[in-house]
């Protein structure tokens, strides 16, 4: 009977171990994995031909990340790469969405004034004109006495003119 009693709890943990499912991966896990992908997209995204399919996978290995391990030092740093990655694939949605979670959920993060510049040029560029003025008007409530606050106190009333009266005003500026 004892015989049997720890034969059956023995094949009991053994079913118990095979239902547990895929393990998710570890923080080391996710690294590694994102550096094998990273340094040759980001080579790729320098000659600007980012794989559509290699972006995508970089952009959910960071996420994935930041879900996992929110207070690592590394979790702010990869959304604002997945940030960076998804506009420059012209997923801008993605992008705010992912800039905005590093500003709402890291205020310590070092390159946070870049979160702000670079979210306010890629809505200017994919000519959301509000939501950039939006972020320009973030970043100078923030940084008032950046080194780039200036430049962006000047890009503010050319967000309100139209593309016609845009090019003028840089003929202007040229001549």
């Amino acid at each position: 009977m004892k015989k049997s009693t720890i034969t059956i709890a023995l094949a009991a943990l053994a079913l118990a171990a095979c239902n547990r499912g895929p393990q998710e991966p570890t923080r080391d896990e996710l690294a590694q994995s994102i550096d094998s992908i990273e340094a040759p997209l980001m080579n790729a995204a320098q000659m600007e031909s980012v794989d559509t399919a290699e972006g995508n996978k970089i952009i959910g290995l960071y996420i994935q990340f930041a879900d996992a391990f929110p207070t690592d030092s590394m979790a702010a740093p990869y959304l604002h790469r997945a940030a960076q990655v998804a506009g420059g694939m012209g997923h801008i949605d993605d992008m705010a969405a992912y800039y905005d979670r590093v500003i709402n959920n890291y205020p310590d993060y070092a390159n946070l004034d870049e979160c702000y510049y670079e979210k306010g040029i890629a809505l200017d560029n994919a000519g959301r004109k509000a939501e950039a003025r939006k972020a320009y008007q973030q970043f100078l409530d923030e940084y008032p006495d950046h080194f780039l606050a200036e430049d962006i106190r000047k890009t503010l009333p050319l967000l309100d003119m139209s593309d016609e009266l845009l090019a003028k005003h840089l003929q202007e500026i040229e001549h």
